[in-house]
C-alpha cells in the first residue's frame, strides 16, 4: 500500500512539472521562416533539389529533397561545403501542415532509450531517421505517405536544437508539387499526346489568400483552399509570423534612431557646455586683464602724485630736476625744461 502511494505521488509531481514546463512563458524557441521568395535549386543530373536559407551569425540551412529522403545540412557557408558540427544536435519535431509526421513519430518510437526527441548518438530501426551531428545533418527516409503529404502540403515545420535554445524552420512548401515535377519530368516525345479532359467545374478548388496588412507591402500573401479551416488558420499564422518579425525590426529601426537622436542631443549640449566655458574664461581673462590695467592706472597715479610733490619743492624754489622733466607740463610757467635732460 505505501508503495503504491510512493509510485502515486512520484507519478503525481512528474505531471505538474510537465504542466509547469509547459506553461513556462519563458521557454524561449527562435524561428526562421522560409517563404516560396527562396526558390529551390533543382539539379535533374544528380536527381536532387535544394531550398538554401540564411539563419543568424554565418549559419546556412539546406533543405535536400532526391525523392527518397528528406535531408537538413547546417553548415557555415551558403554553398553547402561546409558543414557545421554539434556535440548535441536534437531534433525535436517535425510537423506537415500544423500535424506531427506520422512518420517522425515512428522514428521517436522506434529510438533506441528514449522517445522523446531524435537524439544524436542513437540510432532508429531501420535508419529511417538519422541525427548526424559531427556533418550537421538531420535525414528523414521516406515513405509514400510522407511523400503524398509534401507533395500536397503548404506548411513544413523541423524543429531542432543545435544549441541551447530550440530554433523552429517554418518551410512554405506550396512549391513542393512543382519541384517535384520539375525534378523528376522526362524529355518530351515526339508523339502525340492526347489532351486530358479538364475537370468538372464542381471539382476546381477555389483558392484563397492570407494576406497582410496594407502596411507590410513586401510580405507576400499566402495560398490556401478556401474550405479548409486548418489551411486558413496555419496560413495566417504564418502572416502573423512576418508581420511580428517586420514589427520586431521596426521596433529596433526605432529604438536605434532614438538612440542617434539622443546621441545627437548629448553632443549639442557637450559643445553648446564647451562653448558656454570658454566664453566665460574669455570673459574671465578680460575682466582679469581690466582689473590689471586699473590697478596699473592707480600705481602710476599714486607715483605721479608722489612725484609732484617733490618737484613742487624744487619748482618752488625757481630749480628743476631732470626727474621731473616728466611732470613739466604740471610745472609753474616760470620753470623750462632743460635741454640736457632730453
Amino acid at each position: 500500500m505505501v508503495t503504491r502511494y510512493i509510485l502515486f505521488l512520484f507519478l503525481m509531481l512528474g505531471l505538474n512539472f510537465q504542466v509547469l514546463a509547459e506553461a513556462n512563458p519563458f521557454a524561449k524557441i527562435d524561428k526562421l521562416n522560409i517563404g516560396k521568395d527562396i526558390a529551390w535549386k533543382i539539379n535533374k543530373g544528380a536527381k536532387f533539389a535544394v531550398k538554401t536559407s540564411p539563419g543568424h551569425k554565418g549559419t546556412y540551412y539546406h533543405l535536400f529533397f532526391d525523392n527518397r529522403q528528406l535531408k537538413l545540412l547546417i553548415t557555415a557557408d551558403a554553398a553547402g561545403k561546409k558543414p557545421k558540427s554539434f556535440t548535441q544536435l536534437e531534433i525535436t519535431n517535425l510537423k506537415i501542415d500544423g500535424k506531427q509526421s506520422p512518420l517522425f513519430k515512428w522514428c521517436l518510437v522506434n529510438q533506441e532509450r528514449h522517445s522523446r526527441f531524435l537524439q544524436q548518438g542513437l540510432s532508429v530501426r531501420k535508419n529511417i531517421c538519422e541525427v548526424n551531428g559531427d556533418a550537421g545533418a538531420f535525414i528523414l527516409r521516406l515513405n509514400k505517405a510522407t511523400l503524398e503529404a509534401l507533395q500536397k502540403g503548404k506548411r513544413l515545420s523541423i524543429v531542432l536544437k543545435p544549441f541551447r535554445t530550440p530554433l523552429e524552420l517554418n518551410y512554405d512548401i506550396s512549391d513542393f508539387g512543382d519541384m517535384y515535377l520539375a525534378l523528376n519530368a522526362k524529355p518530351a516525345a515526339a508523339v502525340a499526346v492526347p489532351v486530358a479532359a479538364s475537370k468538372p467545374a464542381g471539382e476546381i478548388k477555389k483558392k484563397c489568400w492570407a494576406g497582410p496588412p496594407a502596411k507590410y507591402r513586401n510580405i507576400k500573401p499566402v495560398e490556401y483552399e478556401c474550405g479548409d479551416a486548418a489551411a486558413k488558420i496555419d496560413a495566417e499564422r504564418w502572416i502573423t509570423n512576418l508581420v511580428n518579425k517586420e514589427k520586431e525590426k521596426e521596433k529596433k529601426l526605432l529604438a536605434e534612431q532614438e538612440r542617434q537622436r539622443k546621441l545627437a542631443e548629448e553632443k549639442k549640449q557637450a559643445e553648446l557646455a564647451a562653448k558656454l566655458k570658454q566664453e566665460e574664461a574669455l570673459k574671465a581673462e578680460a575682466a582679469a586683464i581690466a582689473a590689471s590695467e586699473a590697478k596699473q592706472a592707480q600705481i602710476n597715479l599714486e607715483i605721479k602724485q608722489k612725484m609732484l610733490k617733490v618737484c613742487k619743492k624744487y619748482w618752488d624754489k625757481g630749480e628743476h630736476r631732470c626727474y621731473c622733466q616728466k611732470y613739466i607740463d604740471e610745472a609753474p610757467a616760470a620753470i623750462r625744461a632743460k635741454s640736457t635732460c632730453e
